[in-house]
């Protein structure tokens, strides 16, 4: 029987459990395997030694200029850290275990800066989706200014039921645990530094 030489895997995170996912990522490592892509929910990984690399997330914020953000990766790619995925703001780092971990030491304003970063992003995206839902109630609220149909009408009033109540459900069910863990985060990471705000 011949040995499988990559594996893809289907695995859903929220950004609030990056650390997890992360986690899972070296786990993988461990036993063996590479991460080499990443798409929503997917993981490709190649066989390797195992332990042979270590990963770890961070997050780049789009609004960052290409310069800053091309000497970013060009700074980690003089480290010997590589990025092996990006999806959406995300990036997958990617190094060697025998040149030591990413930290060097366990740095608390570092991870509250990696924290405060994911829970503004998180917070940002609320407000899309906000934006978002607005724009197409405002949209479907005006074709009974300019169309007399009573069909189409009603039609205009279940589409503005059937968002309103969708926003709902995502905003409550989704985003508001996400957001209340990110800050949960944030809050025990002040504590540790002893910070009162």
């Amino acid at each position: 029987m011949e040995e499988q030489i990559t594996k893809r895997v289907w695995r859903f995170w929220t950004i609030a459990e990056y650390e997890q996912e992360e986690q899972w990522i070296n786990e993988m490592a461990r036993d063996g395997w590479a991460l080499t892509a990443v798409g929503f929910c997917r993981f490709i990984f190649r066989r390797t030694r195992p332990g042979e690399f270590i990963y770890k997330l961070d997050m780049v914020e789009r609004t960052t200029q290409d310069e800053v953000k091309e000497s970013y990766f060009n700074f980690l790619t003089e480290c010997g850290i590589r990025i092996v995925g990006e999806y959406k703001d995300w990036i997958y780092l990617q190094k060697r275990a025998a040149d030591g971990p990413f930290d060097m030491k366990n740095d608390t304003y570092a991870k509250l800066r990696k924290v405060n970063k994911i829970y503004s992003f998180a917070i940002r995206t609320i407000c899309r989706l906000l934006r978002i839902f607005m724009v197409q109630i405002m949209l479907f609220s005006m074709v009974e200014l300019f169309v007399e149909d009573p069909g189409i009408i009603d039609f205009s009033r279940g589409m503005m039921a059937g968002i309103g109540i969708g926003s709902v459900i995502a905003l409550t069910l989704i985003w508001v645990p996400i957001v209340k863990k990110l800050r949960r985060q944030v809050n025990k990471l002040i504590d540790e530094i002893g910070v009162i705000i």
